[in-house]
């Protein structure tokens, strides 16, 4: 009798779990403390973080320069998207209301380039990690590169990047020994849009020109050290 009312219940929390954060009509928190709720029409610049439902994204910008960091209408379709420069940021952190684990799925990437404004040159480093507990868990999986404003590629996370509570995504030439360094970047900019969590990927977002993710050789602990204290001082600090 208990496992034919846990079950259904069980099964209804996955459903409430399930989300699909499109960057519109969530809540923009601007480096001034204003508030801004995306509409598909304003470009918000300065966004240090944002919240849709209970999935949260936070950009980590150790030197305070939050210059570029949009979340809004960039390219002017009408469609609310994440972008930002690597030039300011170290990280983007991305979780769910008290540290809950979540099974990232899929989303979309354009705009992954080294070049400002111009096409891509395939030497672009930009890294996505799962954690859990502040260990990571996944290896690191290199994101494809896009030309600046192209149309949205696919993105498909392995199964590893089941039950995380942070997702990590940043620009791994920027890191060395574990230390955050912008000496340089391999990527200029990015662009990010449907973050599918705990749900099975609609038909309606693919797009069908998905490459499978390449795992980036493994780094050293050193390096894996240096970002789980940049995530802790950050969770601290919120």
């Amino acid at each position: 009798m208990n496992k034919l009312i846990t079950l259904p219940l069980l099964f209804a929390a996955s459903l409430a779990k399930a989300a699909i954060v499109t960057f519109t009509g969530g809540t923009a928190t601007l480096e001034n403390g204003e508030s801004v709720i995306t509409d598909t029409q304003s470009q918000n610049e300065g966004v240090v973080s944002y919240q849709e439902g209970s999935v949260v994204l936070n950009y980590l910008s150790p030197n305070e320069d939050w210059s570029f960091q949009t979340i809004g209408n960039y390219y002017g379709a009408g469609d609310d998207v994440i972008h930002g420069h690597w030039t300011a940021i170290s990280a983007i952190e991305i979780g769910r209301e008290g540290n809950t684990p979540f099974d990232l799925q899929f989303f979309h990437i354009t705009s992954n380039t080294e070049v400002g404004g111009g096409p891509a040159s395939g030497d672009e480093i930009i890294a996505i990690q799962g954690w859990l507990d502040g260990i990571a868990v996944t290896e690191e999986y290199q994101l494809p590169s896009d030309d600046w404003g192209g149309a949205y590629q696919d993105v498909f996370l392995p199964d590893s990047f089941d039950n995380v509570d942070k997702v990590v995504i940043r620009d791994l030439s920027q890191w060395e020994n574990g230390v955050y360094t912008q000496a340089e970047w391999s990527a200029f900019c990015f662009g990010m849009d449907n973050f599918v969590f705990d749900e099975v990927v609609p038909q309606d977002l693919i797009i069908g020109n998905s490459t499978a993710l390449k795992p980036i050789p493994e780094v050293s602990s050193a390096l894996f050290g240096g970002l789980g204290l940049l995530l802790l001082l950050n969770r601290k600090r919120r």
